[in-house]
């Protein structure tokens, strides 16, 4: 597991370079997802690999990768380039590489800052490169000097100092392959169609001469010589999107499962739990002693965290008009007056727009086993949330979910029983388990949120349905604003229902209910304890459980808060 702090960090590197990227381009719809940017639900990636992600990334170079995919989305076509794009792997990496590389060089004069970003992050990987010793090869020392040559004579700027006299030989020896071919790219670079034609040519030529160079490599026994095993991580996998090929993992996931129709094998086990009901009253009350008293040791402000949480929270109101005042708009009931006393000013109407907490905040749960060691803090966690929430007007809800058993239970051995038919769907009776109802206060409820330090409820969880059901609640509560925040710590997971039906089987049907709901109006934000859960949800928070309720944590709740424009 990354370091929380890190993530955090990067995570935040991301948001900004998202929001330069909307900037850029003046389109609201440009977002931030896991180390990639996305216009709406469409991937924006490329198969350059100086644009690739890298562990080592810091700030700055991640807003060079924004900047880049942000002027591509400016001035792509991307129905042309998909046109053009070679099927031979080679070829298609370095036709999607130059198109970028044309893109990267149309950055506008008057931003510094964003052509620096660009120099700034094609340096970087070349260093790197080099490095790591990719240069050693002749077939790599190939890609690195076209790569460079192409660069420098698009923008203008040298080559990277180190290896200028590296490269001096094989940018001689290829000159007739280039032939004209970069004059050409320079001159056309305004113009995606002349352009495209000549990094066409220039591609193919590449292909050729790197397939050239393959068969005179020696084979090591088990697979290719380090240098072509090299080259290969710079090649494009089968299904590896780029910007010709434009598509998005979730949205894909969803799709399929629509057409293959999420099923449930068994609902006949499927619960819906009040805590306060399951768990025997006096055990209740010594858990709830034992939350208290961790409260109690984090000394949390929640007069300050109410007052924070109001003020984010409340919204105008139109309630009703004010007559007779200075200003406003003219009220056409006493025009007469102005005729009859032209001295009389009070001749408006204002509106009367009061601030309210119209909100309906949902915390959803997930219980399965890998969060029962830290029960306590998610128990300390949405306790505090949920109180500081309702004091300041908001309508809350604390939900989880589970399964009845481990490895699928009677619906599993029922689907053996039958002969193992294909594509059963769900294998296992869920649990949808409510420890705060919208009705009920917190007062009333905290006996039962005290219910998640008991260890024997956390088993699998199947999040879709948790999801679907939460909304459902959440959709039928009276408030303008709808927010559901889904706690886990891993993908959704239920063994028997992977084993019969797929491992991405769950996570496609999560995916297809997030869509549906948030077209809806509901806006939902998954918060990872100790990781980010970018590849699920489109809005994300991260908790550092280590330090329990930390402040930055806080911080970045209240910031959710804030109403946002929701992506369609």
């Amino acid at each position: 597991m990354r370091d929380p702090t890190l993530l955090r960090r990067l995570h935040r590197a991301h948001e900004l370079g998202a929001a330069v990227a909307r900037a850029l381009t003046d389109d609201p719809l440009v977002h931030h997802r896991q180390q990639a940017l996305y216009r709406g639900e469409l991937r924006l990636a490329s198969l350059a690999p100086h644009l690739r992600p890298d562990p080592q990334d810091d700030a700055h170079s991640l807003r060079g990768v924004a900047d880049s995919l942000a002027l591509r989305l400016l001035h792509t076509d991307r129905a042309l380039h998909a046109a053009r794009l070679p099927d031979e792997p080679v070829a298609r990496l370095f036709f999607d590489w130059l198109e970028l590389l044309r893109t990267e060089t149309l950055a506008a004069r008057h931003w510094p800052g964003v052509r620096r970003n660009l120099r700034a992050r094609f340096e970087r990987w070349s260093a790197g490169y080099h490095h790591h010793g990719h240069t050693r090869s002749e077939l790599g020392l190939l890609v690195y000097t076209v790569a460079q040559m192409v660069w420098s004579r698009l923008n203008g700027w040298p080559v990277l100092e180190e290896t200028e006299d590296l490269i001096e030989s094989t940018r001689a020896g290829i000159a007739p392959m280039t032939g004209g071919l970069l004059q050409t790219l320079k001159r056309s670079a305004p113009d995606q169609d002349r352009y495209g034609l000549a990094a066409l040519e220039l591609a193919g030529r590449i292909g050729l001469t790197v397939q050239g160079l393959r068969p005179s490599r020696p084979r090591q026994e088990g697979g290719d010589a380090p240098e072509l095993q090299a080259f290969a991580l710079l090649l494009p996998d089968s299904d590896e999107p780029s910007y010709g090929g434009v598509r998005h993992d979730q949205d894909r996931a969803a799709r399929e499962a629509a057409q293959g129709g999420y099923r449930v094998f068994d609902r006949s086990g499927d619960k819906e739990e009040h805590m306060a009901c399951l768990v025997r009253a006096p055990l209740l009350r010594q858990l709830r002693e034992q939350l208290d008293q961790a409260i109690a040791a984090y000394a949390i402000p929640l007069p300050r965290l109410v007052a924070r949480m109001r003020k984010v929270l409340r919204q105008p109101v139109r309630d009703q008009w004010q007559y007779g005042q200075t200003e406003g708009l003219v009220d056409g009931r006493r025009l007469a007056q102005l005729i009859s006393s032209p001295q009389e000013r009070r001749l408006f109407k204002q509106v009367d727009e009061p601030l309210r907490n119209q909100c309906a905040v949902t915390f959803l749960l997930d219980c399965s086993g890998s969060m029962k060691d830290q029960a306590q803090t998610l128990a300390v966690m949405v306790d505090v949330l949920a109180r500081a929430l309702e004091r300041s007007g908001a309508q809350t809800e604390v939900l989880g979910f589970s399964t009845q058993a481990w490895n699928g239970g009677r619906p599993y051995r029922r689907w053996l029983a039958r002969g193992k038919p294909a594509q059963p769907g769900r294998m296992n009776e869920i649990s949808h388990r409510i420890f705060k109802s919208a009705a009920s206060t917190w007062r009333q409820s905290r006996p039962a949120i005290a219910a998640l330090l008991k260890q024997d409820l956390y088993r699998e969880g199947v999040d879709g349905e948790a999801l679907a059901w939460a909304c459902q609640r959440s959709l039928a509560l009276t408030a303008r604003r709808r927010l559901v925040y889904v706690i886990s710590d891993a993908s959704p997971m239920d063994s028997a229902t992977v084993l019969a039906n797929g491992p991405d089987y769950l996570d496609q049907h999560l995916l297809q209910v997030m869509r549906a709901y948030e077209r809806q109006g509901v806006e939902i934000t998954g918060i990872g304890l100790g990781l980010d859960l970018g590849a699920l949800y489109r809005h994300t928070l991260i908790a550092h459980m280590e330090k329990g309720l930390d402040q930055q944590f806080l911080d970045d709740f209240i910031s959710s808060l804030a109403p946002r424009r929701l992506l369609r």
